[in-house]
């Protein structure tokens, strides 16, 4: 019965509409914009560079999917960005596409690796 009420818990904690903008502070769910920046891409002044701004949801950090990638000019310091002329913007996309992006390795498989982790706590637990 305890089981019930804790899988019932993280369910509805689950299904709640969360929006986390925290820099550096892993939440349980983080949804919103994210930048990437692309190695070896054009400069521009004031810190940007051309990259990609995107929508994403995430759990701790790892993104579970992202969606609505367009490349523009980012300041990822400064968690900003600014438009790139269309025609060089297409120029760069055809150049540097999105899976060029720069991304950590926990960004990138985290969500992979959380799976695996419940999985082997969830044999486990079988087991004894």
């Amino acid at each position: 019965m305890n089981r019930f009420f804790a899988c019932l818990l993280l369910a509805l904690a689950a299904s709640l509409p969360l929006s986390a903008h925290a820099k550096g502070i892993p939440l349980l769910f983080n949804t919103g914009d994210e930048i990437f920046e692309i190695r070896d891409a054009p400069k521009y002044g004031d810190g940007f560079s051309a990259g990609y701004a995107c929508k994403h949801l995430g759990v701790f950090g790892a993104d579970i999917w992202t969606w609505d990638c367009k490349i523009m000019a980012v300041n990822k310091a400064e968690f900003s960005v600014g438009a790139i002329d269309p025609a060089e913007a297409a120029e760069l996309s055809q150049k540097y596409p999105l899976s060029m992006r720069e991304r950590n390795v926990w960004n990138h498989y985290g969500f992979a690796a959380i799976l695996l982790i419940m999985g082997g706590f969830g044999l486990i637990s079988r087991r004894s």
